[in-house]
């Protein structure tokens, strides 16, 4: 552990920049924590597992187990970290082996312990199920994850618990409450509501009519009752006029309105007169003249009759429909529209009609004289049809204006033919967007290959002589505090053109014992592109300094250290991983009081500086 003999926040900027002789300390592996669970396995205790080869110098007196998260005590006993603060706290502050005076104060962690511990050779805990993985005390909460021996719950919540590896089957062909698809409807229901959803649900499951007993597909069951069914009772359709008859079934139905003929004809008789009577309907309205001789003059009679007629009518039908209070009936709006309506749109005045039609058919055609033209000629007509009947004498046909039918029906075709050219267009845009983004694509990749390009030259250029600059440092800081982000790695740099690869480390919170006391810096190797020329391991000096920003030059005091390769160290050797794992730097490379209350912080940026020196 790097010495204290900085002294205090004044001592240390009084003074000129120095190098301390204190050793610098091995990081160990980064993120080996221990933050292992191990499935089942209880933190309280030590770990309760199947070591292949077990040292009882790792047992914890107290629990028996193997130590975890080991603390050592001033009499050099060690114990599980939450072991022997329970005992503390529950005891007389004595240590359980030699019952000498020990408090949490005397404490402090053994990390060369827990690096030993940490790699010890494990069976895996789910050997019972058939495991027989042997894997180091660190990794093996990495194989727990994906181990197929694991027993877990069926995520579908059907009570099983099974093997990870035999979880797929289940999940496809054996669980209950797995989603499978109708082999007779595109609905989906679990494996278990199959059976009622065919019986009950499924609308194109076969089923039969609970009257007729007729085959058909469940969804058809209900129109075929209403509709078709002969085995039905309904009621008869003259229930409303007065007739009786009901659950008579639907194939018998015919033979009654037969038998009934004359009883149905006198209850709309009575219907019809209570409507007339309510209406003040007059029977010229309901007869009018037959065989009358067709002339221009009688038939403007007739017409302007009409009109009067008409004109009484719907006062008439205004007065009824007030007295009878019907404001929540559904045909009060159509009545009303009628009643609104001038009675000169109603009818057409005649202009020309033959005068040598048979007394079986005339027509009469007014032209329309606002709608003639060259291009269109338009003819607004009434028609109507008189046979020897007084009851159909007289029916009038609505004009149909074909220019504003033949005006629709060209605007129509106009939108057709726009929105076929407007989908084209889209068709060409959607194309040009693929290439666009393919482009886009390709030129990202270029962009950052030429960005990695220019920052390995950059540090190759750096000669050896490497200026961090860590950016929005409060940032950082507060995440390495909430143990988001404990450690910032810089941009590679190299000690030479040719020469070795490095990073520098930052825990900005500290790490291990100097946590939330001091600042850390450790130098990590990294895979060049010449690795295999150079001499490993790799031996000289390395000089970090922590740079002063102050604004006065002579009021500057930058802290130094100087690191001295020792070779027999892994962090030294040639890596083996694109970043060598082992670090080598200093745990309290600077208090974070200092460090907060000077300016080595100045614009949100902290600047640590790194000079590589190469034993040739």
């Amino acid at each position: 552990m790097a010495s204290n003999d900085n002294g205090g926040q004044n001592d240390l900027q009084s003074r000129e920049p120095h190098t301390r002789t204190s050793p610098p300390q091995s990081s160990g592996t980064y993120g080996s924590g221990s933050g292992d669970s191990f499935g089942h396995q209880s933190r309280d205790e030590g770990y309760d597992l199947e070591f292949i080869l077990r040292d009882e110098k790792y047992d914890c007196p107290i629990c028996l187990l193997v130590l975890r998260d080991p603390y050592q005590t001033q009499c050099g006993h060690r114990f599980c970290q939450r072991c022997i603060f329970r005992w503390l706290r529950d005891s007389d502050q004595r240590c359980p082996i030699d019952n000498a005076v020990l408090s949490e104060s005397m404490l402090f962690p053994d990390n060369f312990a827990k690096r030993e511990i940490m790699g010890l050779q494990v069976m895996c805990p789910n050997k019972k199920e058939g495991c027989n993985h042997i894997e180091t005390l660190k990794h093996l909460q990495h194989h727990l994850d994906s181990c197929p021996f694991k027993c877990e719950p069926c995520p579908n919540k059907c009570s099983h618990i099974l093997l990870r590896k035999d979880l797929k089957q289940h999940l496809d062909h054996v669980c209950v409450k797995r989603k499978i698809q109708c082999h007779q409807c595109p609905e989906y229901i679990t494996a278990e509501q199959l059976e009622d959803h065919l019986e009950k649900e499924c609308a194109m499951s076969m089923t039969e009519c609970p009257h007729c007993n007729a085959s058909m597909m469940r969804e058809q069951i209900k129109r075929h009752i209403d509709h078709d069914c002969m085995k039905v009772c309904i009621d008869c359709s003259f229930k409303k006029l007065g007739c009786t008859a009901s659950n008579i079934q639907r194939g018998e139905m015919g033979k009654h309105r037969q038998d009934q003929i004359q009883f149905h004809m006198n209850l709309m008789c009575r219907a019809l007169v209570v409507i007339t009577e309510k209406l003040n309907i007059t029977p010229d309205l309901l007869h009018p003249q037959v065989g009358a001789t067709t002339s221009a003059a009688t038939a403007e009679i007739s017409y302007n009759s009409c009109v009067n007629s008409l004109a009484d009518l719907q006062r008439n039908l205004s007065e009824t429909l007030a007295s009878l209070n019907l404001n929540n009936s559904p045909v009060v709006p159509t009545i009303s529209q009628f009643l609104n309506q001038p009675v000169s749109t109603i009818m057409t005045s005649p202009t020309v009609v033959s005068s040598t039609e048979s007394p079986r058919s005339h027509s009469r055609v007014v032209d329309d004289q606002r709608l003639n033209s060259d291009q269109t000629k338009v003819e607004s007509e009434v028609t109507y049809t008189s046979v020897p009947s007084v009851d159909q004498e007289g029916a009038l046909r609505v004009p149909f204006d074909r220019l504003e039918f033949q005006s629709m029906k060209d605007q129509n075709a106009t939108q057709d033919e726009s929105l076929a050219r407007h989908e084209h267009l889209i068709v060409e845009m959607k194309h040009k967007v693929e290439t666009s983004e393919k482009n886009s694509s390709i030129l990202l990749r270029r962009v950052r290959l030429l960005e990695n390009t220019l920052a390995e030259f950059e540090g190759r250029a750096c000669n050896g002589l490497y200026v961090w600059k860590v950016k929005n440092y409060s940032k950082y800081r507060r995440e390495a505090e909430l143990g988001e982000t404990t450690a910032i790695h810089s941009p590679a740099f190299y000690s030479s053109c040719y020469g070795y690869k490095l990073c520098i480390r930052a825990n900005l919170n500290g790490v291990d014992a100097a946590r939330g006391t001091h600042l850390s810096i450790f130098i990590h190797f990294m895979q060049g592109e010449f690795d295999d020329i150079l001499d490993w391991p790799f031996s000289g000096r390395i000089m970090l300094t922590v740079m002063d920003q102050n604004q006065a030059m002579e009021l500057r005091h930058h802290v130094m250290e100087t690191l001295v390769a020792k070779p027999n160290l892994a962090a030294f050797q040639k890596p083996v991983t694109p970043r060598n794992h082992k670090g080598f730097g200093y745990m309290e490379f600077l208090p974070l009081t200092v460090l907060d209350n000077s300016m080595y912080i100045r614009n949100d940026t902290l600047i640590i500086k790194c000079h590589v020196i190469q034993t040739n």
